[in-house]
């Protein structure tokens, strides 16, 4: 796995040093939990795409390619680059097989998992997979769940008065329910089908 810091302006020199360090120790926590490999991790300084309250965020192209986002203007707790590595790794490498998109549905596991993940890695869950979401909001999502076009900004980024990071949420509900259900760790659900933790009914 490679890591490249785009950086020619310097804008993001005062964390290549921690963001060298988060990438090794996501990269090694991946290697050995996950099998990752053949991914190149690309960093940029652009805010827009950071979650607001880290000034980090990231985004998975496939199987081999992962976008990270920073905002040097940020306070940056550094721990939440290799968080958002973390997370990202988990996306890449479920890419290979079950895949992260295609429907709601299958977005709500592949990003379900994914935080997921981070809990098995650093103990708890990130805070947007812990907010409050509503029974009438689920069962919206649930009327949906296989539709092959949806709203990933009213789902996931809180667009049409949906709770924010709903999606984050609920899907973290599923795969936790999922994982307990079968003595499963994150790590070991890269695989399982969504419409297998989709359907599985609440404990």
């Amino acid at each position: 796995m490679s890591l490249t810091i785009a950086n020619s302006g310097g804008t993001l020199d005062f964390y290549i040093g921690a963001t060298t360090d988060a990438f090794r120790k996501a990269k090694q926590v991946a290697e050995q939990l996950l099998g990752a490999e053949g991914i190149d991790v690309l960093v940029i300084d652009e805010a827009e795409m950071t979650i607001p309250k880290w000034g980090v965020g990231g985004y998975t192209y496939g199987p081999h390619t992962i976008l990270l986002a920073l905002d040097p203007a940020a306070n940056i707790d550094t721990q939440n680059i290799e968080r958002t590595l973390v997370h990202e790794f988990h996306h890449a490498m479920r890419w290979r097989g079950a895949g992260c998109g295609g429907n709601l549905g299958q977005m709500l596991v592949s990003e379900g998992l994914a935080v997921l993940f981070e809990e098995e890695v650093f103990g708890e869950a990130p805070f947007f997979a812990q907010g409050d979401i509503t029974d009438n909001e689920i069962a919206e999502a649930r009327a949906s769940l296989y539709e092959p076009q949806f709203n990933q900004q009213k789902w996931f980024f809180g667009a049409e008065d949906v709770t924010s990071w709903f999606g984050y949420a609920y899907g973290y509900q599923l795969c936790r329910n999922y994982a307990i259900s079968n003595g499963k760790r994150a790590s070991e659900l890269i695989e399982v089908a969504s419409r297998e933790v989709l359907e599985l009914p609440p404990q």
